[in-house]
């Protein structure tokens, strides 16, 4: 049996991570995988980590199956990147060292194209005041939602979406309450979501919260907020079972589905990066370290 990376469903750590790599020319497939060894056996004391993998690396290193790069016909933007570590703990300091530490242990055959610091806001809500996750499957939902399950090439792994958004939040705020609970889809103060008939055919929980051809799109979902005065967003991080998921659920947003209706949120935030990752199993990591 496949055991997937644990960090993934760890939701008890306050401080986040996220670290974006592209493979640098010079290296070649021996140095790239000589420094995943590295990052694989690296101990990093309390600090959780998750590793994912882009299309291209991917395809290098395992042809059990491949997967493209993120992709929205040009509606968000693309910055695919080879190699993501998400990095979690409890203590500001110990993330930092440790982040130093994984960016270290790659030496020259990656460089890092974005580093996102993210924290939990308040009772786990973005910055916009609203909950944030509360449609996240539970239980053993969630592990069938976010992970390839075993008859699929990758079982045990999960594909990953990767965006940071920036907010308008003046603008938002700007808004009355009741105005800020239809953009979203449900109530600000207790996150209750509207009836069917009270959603507007705009709202982002009506436009992501879908069936498609009778499967219901539950992805699982590890967004935090990021940020300083002058710039604040999400960093929006998400695990699925299936790469198609995402596509769709992104399409719903940009009205790229048919009804031509745009998620109203697009108003007040954009993303500025976007990136499709594998996160492979704990098994596959292991053996890069014996290999």
């Amino acid at each position: 049996m496949s055991h997937f990376q644990q960090g993934i469903f760890d939701r008890s750590h306050q401080h986040h991570v996220f670290l974006e790599f592209t493979r640098n020319e010079s290296a070649v497939e021996s140095d790239a995988r000589a420094a995943l060894a590295r990052l694989a056996d690296l101990a990093l004391g309390t600090t959780v980590r998750v590793t994912a993998l882009g299309p291209t690396l991917w395809r290098e290193l395992d042809d059990a199956f491949s997967f493209p790069p993120f992709s929205l016909d040009d509606k968000a933007p693309s910055t695919q990147g080879d190699l993501f570590v998400w990095l979690q703990d409890s203590d500001r300091g110990n993330l930092f060292d440790a982040s130093r530490a994984v960016a270290g242990s790659l030496g020259a055959a990656f460089s890092l194209q974005l580093e996102v610091n993210g924290f939990v806001y308040h009772d786990m809500r973005d910055l916009t005041g609203f909950v944030d996750g509360i449609g996240n499957p539970q239980g053993e939902k969630a592990h069938q939602a976010a992970l390839v399950p075993p008859s699929q090439p990758g079982a045990g792994g999960s594909f990953v979406l990767s965006q940071k958004w920036v907010h308008q939040l003046d603008a938002f705020n700007a808004l009355a309450e009741t105005e800020q609970e239809r953009v979203i889809g449900r109530t600000k103060k207790d996150a209750v979501e509207f009836s069917a008939d009270d959603m507007p055919a705009d709202a982002h929980v009506g436009r992501t919260d879908v069936d498609h051809d009778g499967v219901p799109q539950k992805i699982w979902r590890r967004s935090v907020p990021y940020g300083s005065t002058s710039e604040h967003g999400l960093y929006f991080l998400a695990f699925s079972c299936d790469l198609s998921r995402f596509d769709y659920l992104m399409r719903r947003m940009y009205g790229m589905t048919g009804d031509g209706i745009t998620d109203r949120l697009l108003d007040y935030t954009r993303p500025v990066s976007g990136s499709w990752w594998y996160a492979p199993t704990q098994e596959w990591l292991s053996a890069l370290r014996e290999g």
